[in-house]
């Protein structure tokens, strides 16, 4: 008796039991039987406590014109991609600077901080909506302060605007925005610091009803750290089938790409579980965090938005909040960046 059979009940790998001769693989455990006949006892078993459990349209495969996988390549091939788990992550880890906001009196019109009154040169026109109304400083970058990474600024002071009435949702007309209307970054690559020539008077901006909450201004301390792509990132998919050569095999049958694409499922959730958690925070560069699908896939150009100028997250510590629990965002081309012309940038929030 031949017995190859295979109980998928969630699309995936990790969640799937194979029946192969005398040996059982039942998630990651294999079972090894004296015989066929115990081996299938024990499959068919495994199969009715699941359906018993309440699962679903079973999908039990046994088919001589579309051969799948052995148990045992199956088996061998997770085993090799959970084992390199550290070393993909590593392959695509990138720098990025940490922000840690943290409460303050008091900061200079050109110091860093999340709010609070910007710097601004008395002889510029002051940012504003099409309908005339002052936008309202979000994050302002004194990169004289932050460690310096490739690509971003070596100095100079970048900011980010939004317009906080009731008309936008945090400064978004559009979500993705890349019309600077209803918010605006602004580059000033040499800072003036004597005070008279700067801005001192900001009554005629309304007041900040963005996602800080509470706290007026919050000064920001910087970290150079480095971390590895996330799974929502549009990237991901590309890079890791590239990576692992498992997933460019030829000459396969249906069954074959099926058990591929739960094996890739099933990475992805390790992955997930161990890495996705260090992409939360405030940062400038690296990869962002996404509470949702990655908005950039649907607004692909010749060149993608794929550098994060900067992330602000939700955090309960200093109440800043996102709708519910969400995070802003700025994407910027890397060959708009290397010009330092942040004329054109990706604004984007979600929430979960």
């Amino acid at each position: 008796m031949k017995c190859n059979k295979k109980f998928v009940w969630h699309s995936s790998y990790r969640t799937s039991i194979y029946l192969d001769d005398c040996t059982v693989l039942d998630g990651r455990e294999l079972f090894q039987f004296s015989s066929e006949a115990e081996a299938e006892a024990f499959f068919d078993q495994c199969v009715q406590e699941l359906l018993a459990d309440g699962w679903r349209e079973p999908s039990i495969a046994n088919d001589e014109e579309n051969k799948d996988f052995t148990l045992y390549q199956v088996y061998e091939m997770y085993l090799g991609l959970e084992s390199r788990l550290d070393e993909f992550a590593n392959a695509t880890a990138k720098p990025y600077i940490e922000i840690t906001a943290h409460s303050t009196t008091e900061t200079t019109l050109w110091q860093s901080k999340f709010g609070g009154l910007p710097y601004f040169p008395k002889h510029l026109e002051y940012p504003t909506s099409p309908r005339g109304i002052p936008l309202n400083l979000l994050a302002q970058i004194n990169f004289a302060e932050t460690p310096k990474i490739e690509d971003l600024p070596e100095k100079g002071i970048l900011q980010f605007y939004i317009e906080t009435s009731e008309k936008t949702t945090y400064g978004l007309e559009d979500d993705p925005q890349l019309a600077q209307t209803t918010f605006r970054v602004i580059y000033f690559p040499e800072i003036d610091l004597n005070i008279d020539n700067l801005l001192n008077n900001f009554d005629f901006v309304p007041e900040f009803l963005g996602p800080l909450l509470e706290e007026e201004c919050l000064a920001l301390k910087f970290t150079a750290k480095s971390h590895p792509i996330s799974v929502t990132d549009y990237q991901f998919n590309d890079f890791h089938k590239r990576y692992f050569s498992i997933f460019q095999q030829s000459n396969l049958t249906e069954a074959m790409k099926m058990s591929l694409e739960e094996m890739a499922d099933d990475f992805i959730y390790e992955y997930s579980e161990k890495y996705e958690h260090l992409l939360k925070g405030h940062r400038l560069g690296g990869y962002p965090k996404f509470v949702q699908d990655d908005i950039r896939y649907f607004c692909m150009q010749e060149e993608g938005y794929d550098f994060l100028l900067f992330q602000m997250d939700s955090n309960d510590d200093h109440s800043i909040m996102w709708g519910d629990v969400g995070v802003g965002q700025f994407f910027i081309q890397p060959s708009a960046l290397k010009r330092l012309d942040f004329s054109k940038v990706l604004y984007t929030y979600a929430c979960s």
